[in-house]
């Protein structure tokens, strides 16, 4: 008997949302889930549904409560032009369930993903951002700032190249009631330098909220620019918090032509000035920002405007008959052919091992079964072997620690049989480290998706929630979740699908506390293709400690994790 889904992170296609059918998840953060519906009565013509993650009434006095940011943002859409137009706006699972509703449909990618997919020229970039400026004027003209601009937030659409505004959760008016206490919930990397001035004054502790303002915006619009010209971000998002909020507030990020040759000066010059570090410093407002972007509209015809911004790339990275371990390895190694991989050997059928890895398997079936037969053999021998007189040598009599050297020879065999990936009944219960990833998931992961960028995911998408709780876990399988931040590679979209497996036996430890072991071995991206990937949650090393709470038997985790791509298991 099937069970109907009871919180918005176990909605599926066919589920049904009101009179609203559930066709595919389109993502979403802290805020809410996105779906692609279609109304029960009129199939065929998609809607889009944004549902809070959280029932109503819970949390009020939060602005980052769900419930209340998925309201604010249908206020929005209801009272300004915004250009999407709300439909429906009600709870799921009664009054007291969660809020959704429901506006048109926008076929399109987000900024981000439209960068990596056309890769656009100089000349291009230039037009499409001149819009979005456009439409962040129109909001400014009626004092309504966004404060979540970012790639992620932005919509190209498919029918005309136009790009749309969405996520308008903690958008607001000066004046507009709000109960956010510090600075708007928005990417840690794109805080303005001002909002960390206000966290510094402490003013925070005892309620005061920071107004960014218009400023706020045109230094976002900077941080867009400056990825979209240099395929990198103004300031790492990776970085520990405290080294990052230091960069934010002292270091000013490298000239974007320096970064890459390819960008026209005037282009990389606008980026650096929205992103001054006093707000004075910036653009008047985004009547002067569009001004400026005018004068530099005149040298556009110029021919180093109509070429590829892709920044020129190292050489790629290959691969050789063995998986590749250290950089100073892939450096050398060749890089593989299209004869090598077929285009559709990722994307339309799931990994076939390679020659080599099946022949490795053989060899330690093989290596399995002799150390058994020998252990067997030893083990009845010693324990039949007769007694014989002082100072015979034809047969040894079975000492205690010979017997104990009996579970390091069981190990020997269970650590062949894991290296190659077997399911001998001596495996450890934790996984091994140092085993080079299958040649299949390295093509799969830094040649067809090139993976270069950091990467989030929630850890297991059957147990809901959002990413600002905590979550209990146990060892087995586990299914994950790519979540789209504005810095995350694309190549592996928001609602990606990992599947792979945890772990938490003993021994495994990070800096002297107990951790656990997250590995996935496949991903399924939302159109369905299905690629063999190396990847661990927590970082590159691999390992995630326990939070308070934990036990033997179980792990309490953060929801979210980086997602690291890797060579070789940790």
């Amino acid at each position: 008997m099937t069970m109907s889904p009871l919180h918005p992170d176990h909605l599926a296609p066919g589920n049904q949302v009101g009179p609203w059918r559930i066709l595919e998840l389109l993502g979403g953060g802290g805020g809410g889930r996105l779906f692609k519906v279609e109304r029960e009565e009129h199939p065929g013509r998609p809607f889009t549904l944004k549902v809070a993650l959280r029932p109503a009434g819970q949390h009020e006095q939060e602005e980052e409560d769900a419930d209340g940011r998925v309201s604010r943002e249908a206020a929005i859409h209801m009272a300004y032009d915004t250009g999407l137009k709300v439909h429906a706006l009600d709870h799921w699972l009664g009054p007291s369930g969660y809020l959704y509703f429901v506006t048109d449909y926008v076929e399109g990618e987000t900024f981000t993903e439209w960068c990596w997919r056309v890769k656009p020229t100089a000349a291009r970039l230039l037009d499409v951002f001149t819009e979005v400026v456009r439409l962040v004027d129109k909001l400014h003209r009626r004092q309504l700032c966004h404060r979540d601009l970012k790639g992620a937030n932005i919509l190209i659409r498919k029918e005309d190249g136009q790009p749309v505004l969405i996520d308008f959760g903690v958008a607001r008016q000066p004046g507009m009631a709000t109960l956010t206490v510090g600075v708007p919930p928005t990417s840690p990397h794109l805080l303005p330098p001002e909002s960390l001035t206000f966290l510094a004054e402490g003013s925070w502790k005892e309620g005061a909220a920071f107004e960014p303002g218009p400023a706020g915006d045109l230094y976002a619009l900077g941080a867009l620019l400056y990825e979209a010209l240099t395929d990198g971000y103004a300031f790492d998002p990776t970085l520990p918090y405290d080294k990052l909020v230091l960069a934010i507030a002292t270091k000013v990020p490298a000239a974007p032509h320096v970064l890459n040759p390819r960008v026209p000066r005037a282009l990389g010059d606008i980026a650096l000035r929205l992103l001054a570090k006093h707000p004075e410093d910036r653009y008047a407002g985004t009547e002067a920002l569009l001004q400026a972007l005018w004068d530099a509209a005149k040298e556009k015809k110029k021919p180093e405007w109509q070429v590829s911004l892709e920044p020129p790339l190292p050489e790629e990275v290959g691969t050789s008959e063995t998986p590749i371990e250290s950089d100073s390895e892939r450096s050398e190694a060749p890089t593989a052919t299209e004869e090598d991989t077929p285009e559709d050997d990722f994307q339309s059928r799931p990994a076939v091992p390679t020659p080599g890895w099946t022949r490795g398997r053989a060899v330690a079936w093989a290596l399995c079964g002799a150390l058994a037969v020998f252990l067997a053999l030893w083990l009845a021998l010693s324990m039949l072997a007769p007694s014989f007189e002082k100072g015979s040598s034809l047969v040894p009599t079975p000492t205690v620690s010979a017997l104990r050297r009996l579970p390091l020879a069981r190990h020997v065999a269970a650590l062949v049989c894991a290296t190659a990936g077997l399911a001998c009944p001596s495996v450890p219960t934790r996984p091994d480290s140092g085993v080079p990833c299958p040649e299949a998931s390295t093509q799969a992961m830094f040649q067809r998706l090139k993976l270069r960028k950091p990467l989030k995911a929630v850890i297991d998408i059957n147990q809901p929630g959002d990413q600002s709780q905590v979550g209990t876990y146990q060892a087995g399988p586990v299914v994950g979740r790519i979540v789209g931040y504005s810095w995350a590679d694309p190549a592996l979209p928001d609602g990606t699908l990992l599947y792979g497996r945890l772990w938490m036996g003993p021994g495994i430890y990070d800096h002297g506390e107990e951790a656990v072991i997250i590995r996935y071995t496949e991903a399924r991206l939302p159109d369905g293709s299905t690629y063999p990937v190396c990847i661990v949650l927590g970082g590159g090393d691999g390992r995630v400690p326990k939070l308070p709470g934990s036990d033997s038997g179980s792990a309490v985790l953060p929801r979210e994790l980086p997602a690291v791509a890797v060579w070789s298991w940790p």
